[in-house]
C-alpha cells in the first residue's frame, strides 16, 4: 500500500512540475511571410528550441509584409519578421519598435532576383522605364534594393511603375502579364524561371553590405520591456536552430516545406540561407539600411539604432 501511495505521490509531483513548467512559458504569436530564408524560425519551432527556452511560439502566416507591423502594433501578435527598411519607416513615423535578432544575413546564397516576362522586351535595367514592376512590399527590402541596383546599372527607378505582388504569385503575375517584371526570392523565383514564366534580368543582392540582416524579429517597445526573458529565450532558440540546420539540411527543408506549403521536391536544391551570425549590432547590422532609407527618402531623419536594437545576452 505504501508502495502504491509512493507511486501516486511521484506521479502527482511529476504532473505538477510539468504543469508549472508549462505555465511558466510565455505565449508568443509570431507573424511571418512564406519564404525559405526564415528557416531558423521554422526549425526553432519544429525542433522544440523555442519551448526548451521558455517560449510557446505559434507561427501565423501573413499574406504580405504590410500585415506584419499592423499585427504587432494591434497586439494581435507579439513578434513579426518585417524587413529593416519597413521597420525604420515605422519608427520614423512615431512607432515604438524593438528588434532582437536577424533571420539571416548577407551575403546570402539564397537566390533573390529581378525576373522579367519572357516576351516583355526587357533586356537591361534601362528597359524598365515605364514598365510595371511587382514587389512583395513597397518600401521593403526587395523593393529598395532593386531600385538601387537599377539606378546603379543604367536604369532610372523613378520611371518604373511599382506595384505589390505577393511572393507566391511571382510566376502567375508574369504569365498573366499583370506585371512586366517581379522582384522575388527562392523558392518562388527559381520556380517561376523553371516553369518558363520569366527569365532573370539580374540578381541584385550584391549591392547590400556584408553583415546586413534580411529581416528582423521585431516587437513593440512595451512588450519588449515587460518580457525580457522571452526575448532572451527566442534569441537562444534561434542560435540553437542555426547550429542544427548546419548539420540537418533534410529536417530544415522539411520545415520550410511545412511553413511555406511548397512540396519538398521543389525545395530539394534550394540553398540554406546565411545563418552565421543572427546577433545584431546597431550600426554594423542596420547602418546600411539606414543609409539607403535616407537616400531614397523613406525616412526624414536618422533613427537611434542603439535604442532600437536589443543585444543578445552574454
Amino acid at each position: 500500500m505504501k508502495f502504491l501511495r509512493g507511486i501516486a505521490a511521484s506521479m502527482l509531483l511529476a504532473f505538477a512540475t510539468t504543469v508549472h513548467a508549462d505555465e511558466a512559458k510565455t505565449d508568443v504569436k509570431l507573424l511571418y511571410t512564406a519564404a525559405s530564408p526564415f528557416v531558423a524560425v521554422y526549425v526553432a519551432k519544429e525542433q522544440g528550441f523555442f519551448d526548451k527556452n521558455g517560449v510557446r511560439v505559434e507561427l501565423q502566416l501573413a499574406q504580405n509584409g504590410s500585415v506584419l507591423l499592423a499585427g504587432i502594433l494591434s497586439n494581435s501578435a507579439q513578434v513579426g519578421l518585417p524587413t529593416p527598411t519597413v521597420i525604420l519607416q515605422a519608427i520614423n513615423n512615431g512607432m515604438d519598435l524593438r528588434v532582437f535578432a536577424a533571420t539571416n544575413i548577407f551575403p546570402d546564397s539564397t537566390a533573390a532576383s529581378l525576373i522579367v516576362g519572357t516576351d516583355s522586351g526587357i533586356r537591361k535595367a534601362a528597359d524598365l522605364s515605364g514598365k510595371k514592376v511587382g514587389v512583395p512590399g513597397i518600401g521593403g527590402l526587395l523593393d529598395v534594393v532593386m531600385r538601387k541596383w537599377v539606378d546603379e546599372n543604367g536604369g532610372d527607378s523613378g520611371k518604373m511603375n511599382i506595384v505589390e505582388v505577393i511572393l507566391p504569385q511571382t510566376g502567375d503575375a508574369l504569365r498573366s502579364k499583370q506585371v512586366d517584371a517581379v522582384t522575388s526570392v527562392d523558392p518562388f523565383a527559381s520556380r517561376a524561371v523553371e516553369s518558363g514564366a520569366g527569365t532573370i534580368l539580374g540578381s541584385y543582392m550584391s549591392v547590400i553590405e556584408p553583415g546586413s540582416p534580411a529581416a528582423l524579429l521585431t516587437t513593440t517597445g512595451e512588450w519588449a520591456s515587460s518580457h525580457p526573458e522571452a526575448i532572451a529565450g527566442m534569441q537562444r532558440a534561434l542560435e540553437e536552430a542555426a547550429a542544427f540546420i548546419a548539420t540537418h539540411p533534410g529536417e530544415a527543408r522539411a520545415a520550410i516545406a511545412k511553413y511555406t506549403s511548397l512540396p519538398l521536391p521543389v525545395l530539394a536544391n534550394i540553398p540554406m540561407p546565411n545563418l552565421t551570425n543572427l546577433r545584431l549590432d546597431p550600426n554594423k547590422s542596420l547602418g546600411f539600411w539606414q543609409k539607403i532609407a535616407l537616400e531614397q527618402g523613406l525616412i526624414t531623419e536618422p533613427v537611434n539604432l542603439t535604442k532600437v536594437v536589443i543585444p543578445f545576452r552574454p
